[in-house]
């Protein structure tokens, strides 16, 4: 008895933290221990081992995923690499064990992976592939441009004749082998054009009797094959769907995307926009397995206008230098001003390409959209007028110091907002991410303007 307490209270082993995955891996790489390798890498998680592949060079990552086992553990941590890795380990594995690997993962999984190989690899494993294993009709996916609804759409959907009673309806769902991408009922005519839709818990509802084609919806959420898959995302977001049918020119159905299908999307959108914003390349960069060199390649193009149109503002002041010389306080308040200017033209600027990016927002609200964040704007320059004027007059005892600062705040605010609004309408315009017009481009701008207003209103104030 002594003993099996003992046994019973005996504490569970420890498992190593997660930050320490990635020594171990790499310490039985660098030994050349591949079955122990193998033994830990099949006891974790494949988003995990994931993680930490995406944080090593292309070719380790793919040394250590050449010893993952079983075959449909590879295949999980194949989905969650990143796109470059992803290239990389299909590159360098072979054919048999790529597509061994491949066929342990979903169709539409299956057909994203392939979608984003380079031309030489996606073409050897295709060529490759007998008949009888390949993705269920994978020239619908395959023949889309890349980033299209076409290239996301799943294909095995379920589509009813509108004759068919909703009992048929009903018993054709049920004697289904795989039932879990069924979120709609989709019902087409004799050309098969998508002419209906319905919730299943409609279908249940209704009368056995009833054809489908009189109680189901032809008020139709739509896109076609050929869409970006950001009006996709749109469409699912305003409308609260959990798929979305996709239709060819024709208006015959040919597929579906789910919210499943579009949550990395979104999230790479996401990612991507904000990244833009902040002037550092693309999200596709991984800063752990590229140089230095590499890393500045992609940013400086971001500040390269910035540059110079600071150094237009270095001229500028150069050309207002007896006025800055004649009133030495001007210099002291210069930086809140200009800075003040471009905190609300970037508040200014989210907003927009927020709603740029969701569909909220288009070309027909841009002055409505204007005079509003304009006045938000004259607003809070009014009232940041009144405290800088009061805090200078506070230490100088200088009125018309005073009323410059005052005047000269609302009218940068002011100005930000037409500046921040009007970029990434104009990107926008020219088919351009607006997002780009929101970073280190839109506050040399607006520092620029900035600058021209202050210098100016003070040149006319003191009269120099």
């Amino acid at each position: 008895m002594a003993m099996m307490d003992l046994e019973e209270n005996k504490p569970a082993a420890v498992q190593p933290p997660k930050n320490n995955i990635s020594e171990a891996i790499v310490r039985l790489h660098r030994r050349g221990a591949g079955a122990h390798l193998s033994q830990l890498l099949s006891k974790l998680k494949p988003v995990d081992i994931a993680s930490v592949l995406n944080g090593f060079q292309e070719h380790r990552a793919q040394e250590v995923f050449a010893v993952i086992t079983p075959l449909a553990h590879a295949a999980m941590v194949l989905e969650h690499l990143d796109d470059a890795h992803k290239q990389s380990v299909m590159r360098q594995t072979s054919t048999e064990q790529a597509w061994a690997i491949l066929n342990n993962l979903p169709l539409e999984t299956r057909t994203a992976i392939l979608s984003k190989l380079d031309d030489v690899t996606s073409e050897r494993l295709q060529e490759s592939l007998e008949t009888k294993q390949r993705p269920q009709r994978p020239v619908d996916n395959y023949s889309y441009k890349e980033n299209t609804a076409g290239s996301l759409m799943e294909t095995n959907i379920l589509a009813l004749p509108h004759t068919m009673t909703a009992a048929e309806a009903i018993r054709t769902i049920q004697e289904l082998d795989d039932q879990n991408s069924i979120f709609y009922l989709y019902v087409v005519d004799e050309m098969h054009r998508l002419s209906g839709v319905c919730s299943l818990r409609r279908l249940i509802l209704a009368n056995p009797e009833k054809l489908l084609m009189e109680f189901t919806s032809t008020r139709l959420v739509k896109v076609h094959v050929d869409g970006p898959q950001g009006s996709v995302a749109q469409l699912i977001s305003r409308h609260r769907l959990l798929a979305v049918p996709v239709v060819d020119e024709l208006g015959m159905l040919v597929g579906q995307i789910t919210i499943d299908n579009l949550i990395d999307i979104i999230q790479e959108e996401n990612t991507e926009s904000i990244m833009k914003m902040a002037g550092i390349g693309s999200s596709k960069t991984n800063v752990l397995t590229q140089s230095p060199l590499q890393i500045f390649a992609t940013r400086v193009p971001w500040l390269i206008t910035a540059f110079i149109a600071y150094l237009l503002i270095s001229a500028i002041l150069d050309g207002f230098e007896h006025t800055l010389a004649a009133v030495v306080q001007l210099a002291f308040f210069f930086p809140i001003v200009i800075g003040m200017s471009g905190n609300a033209g970037s508040q200014t600027g989210a907003v927009v390409v927020r709603g740029l990016a969701l569909g909220t927002l288009h070309e027909g609200h841009f002055f409505r959209l204007l005079f509003r964040e304009l006045g938000v704007n004259f607003i809070q320059g009014s009232i940041y007028g009144v405290a800088l004027g009061g805090a200078s007059y506070l230490i100088f005892q200088n009125l018309l110091l005073s009323l410059t600062l005052g005047i000269a705040m609302t009218l940068s605010i002011s100005c930000s907002a037409v500046i921040a609004m009007s970029l990434p309408f104009f990107f926008k315009k020219l088919g351009a991410d607006p997002a780009v017009a929101a970073g280190p481009l839109a506050l040399a701008f607006i520092d620029m303007v900035g600058s021209i207003n202050y210098l100016t209103v003070a040149f006319f104030m003191f009269r120099l």
